[in-house]
């Protein structure tokens, strides 16, 4: 059995403190463990005791990691399991601790999936093929794709790549309108549009543009 002699708040973090056994320094844990586990001095544990502490230290540390990740940036389950994974930890306490930020709500693919959706075709531009491409990578179940994207109608991606393409086709210095829509088109692919789409458009704008941009 070892005795615990002395307890006192880390230095540079005070929601955690330091355990001193029999007069020497046993181990630091966050401060919710010490009240869990009732850590007072003079409170002697055995080393099965002491083990309980430290797997829960360890759940600890991984939760609060997880937490420090999401509050810089939204991420998919995939995308933190993949930062967890790289920090050291195993699988088994990964997805132990990943339940319990969706239970706590700190963690939705399908609220990060809506956002997603909104910031690319909102601020990105981008077309729905490639953001597809973008949340699969991201390990966002297909099923809840399909339901998110569904709500960007085609006339909405029509719109931006309208926009996108008269925007490009002003910085373009080809005299050819062959080379334009070449360019254009290839723009627009990249941007992630259909190409029924891209072509639909590069055509229509060149034509516009033959035409003095009349109707």
């Amino acid at each position: 059995m070892k005795k615990i002699t002395r307890i006192e708040y880390q230095k540079n973090n005070k929601d955690r403190v330091n355990i001193y056994l029999d007069d020497n320094f046993g181990f630091g844990v966050d401060l919710n463990i010490m009240i869990k586990y009732g850590l007072a001095k003079n409170l002697e544990l055995d080393d099965e005791f002491i083990s309980q502490i430290l797997i829960s230290e360890d759940k600890a540390k991984l939760y609060n990691y997880a937490i420090s990740v999401l509050s810089r940036g939204s991420k998919s389950e995939k995308e933190l399991k993949l930062k967890l994974s790289d920090k050291g930890y195993d699988d088994e306490s990964i997805n132990t601790e990943i339940e319990k930020l969706k239970a706590n709500k700190y963690i939705n693919d399908d609220d990060y999936c809506k956002k997603f959706i909104n910031d690319k075709i909102n601020i990105s531009k981008y077309g729905k093929r490639r953001i597809k491409e973008a949340l699969i990578n991201k390990g966002i179940d297909m099923e809840l794709i399909e339901k998110n994207i569904s709500y960007v109608s085609q006339d909405d991606e029509i719109k931006i790549a309208y926009a996108l393409a008269e925007k490009k086709l002003k910085s373009l210095t080809d005299a050819e309108p062959i080379k334009k829509k070449m360019k254009i088109s290839s723009f627009l692919l990249n941007k992630g549009f259909d190409y029924e789409i891209v072509n639909k458009i590069s055509s229509k704008l060149l034509k516009v543009e033959n035409e003095g941009f009349e109707d």
